[in-house]
């Protein structure tokens, strides 16, 4: 209830996908983030429609680290010996297909953006749905599964909260997200966005889990900054936010809008002295952040980016078409 403003980043685009509309039809705003002084919880003062953020899919999950994320965090699914799925926000389908790969048992995946017509497995079932209030979970899952969905969430406390209340006693809730806090401090440009409108680090999700009545154990992903939660409905409780909070995440923020203050310049005097072709890498958010931020994109060529889904369009929010860097 106690917001203080900390920075606001001028002209954001609304998506971070790749699209092959007219550049006219893109939206941005203003990215304006407060702190609350009662949680230490950074947050985005306005955000876009659902629809507006989502229109076009781009976590398709392209790499190495994507593939060693995704393995990892199915060791730890598949040593809880669940046989009945649901995932929320499954994206193309990744993991149920290795699931399935490994284990006899049924996923289903809820994702509203992917078509899924690559996906015709045995014992797998896409629902094109959203996870809202109005969802029903059917009987028999026995765990409910979500990687990199939390982060993404507008209100993470109503969700956990829906998450507890439609799953069956002995069900267990698995998931996946990303170290925020270490991440944001190691200066990722993809940790707080029109996406991931709240920095949910581990010290906050721990709170808002036991405060909506979820024991855990937390298992750290090897060489990566992401956590795997394993949950249990447990009863409410009431823990407050340390007074703490508040000076550590504010000092990262702010360490990192004053880190790409300096690093803008350094790349600008870079690309001002090279006598040849300057790309950029990485059709996302990547891009859009020293884009917006100030980058000299006069001499740029293009944007490269080994994902096949966006090579041959445009990045949302730029003028730049997306090559294969081969």
């Amino acid at each position: 209830s106690k917001l203080e403003h900390l920075h606001t980043f001028k002209n954001v685009p609304a998506s971070m996908a790749c699209t092959s509309q007219n550049p006219v039809e893109d939206i941005s705003m203003d990215q304006i983030w407060d702190i609350c002084k009662n949680t230490g919880m950074i947050q985005l003062r306005n955000l876009f429609p659902l629809d507006v953020v989502y229109k076009f899919a781009h976590n398709d999950a392209i790499g190495i680290d994507w593939e060693t994320h995704n393995k990892n965090f199915m060791d730890v699914i598949c040593s809880m010996n669940v046989k009945n799925v649901i995932e929320i926000g499954s994206g193309s389908g990744k993991l149920g297909k290795l699931y399935l790969s490994k284990k006899v048992g049924k996923w289903t995946g809820l994702e509203p953006n992917h078509d899924y017509t690559e996906v015709n497995i045995p014992n797998f079932t896409h629902s094109r749905e959203w996870f809202d209030n109005e969802y029903k979970f059917k009987d028999g899952y026995d765990a409910v599964v979500h990687s990199n969905v939390f982060e993404h969430i507008y209100d993470p406390v109503s969700f956990l909260n829906n998450i507890h209340s439609k799953m069956d006693s002995n069900a267990l809730h698995i998931f996946s997200v990303p170290n925020l806090y270490k991440s944001l401090g190691e200066k990722f440009t993809n940790q707080l966005n029109f996406e991931h409108t709240a920095f949910l680090t581990e010290e906050i999700i721990d709170i808002l889990l036991k405060r909506s009545g979820f024991d855990f154990d937390k298992v750290y992903n090897k060489g990566l900054p992401a956590i795997f939660y394993i949950c249990k409905k447990s009863q409410p409780e009431n823990i407050s936010f340390p007074e703490s909070i508040y000076n550590k995440n504010k000092t990262v923020f702010s360490n990192f809008v004053e880190f790409y203050k300096e690093e803008i310049d350094r790349l600008n005097k870079k690309i001002n002295q090279f006598d040849g072709k300057v790309y950029l890498f990485g059709a996302h958010i990547f891009s859009q952040f020293l884009i917006y931020n100030g980058l000299n994109i006069d001499r740029i060529e293009c944007i490269l980016d080994n994902s096949p889904m966006k090579q041959g369009n445009r990045l949302y929010g730029t003028s730049f078409n997306v090559c294969s860097p081969k």
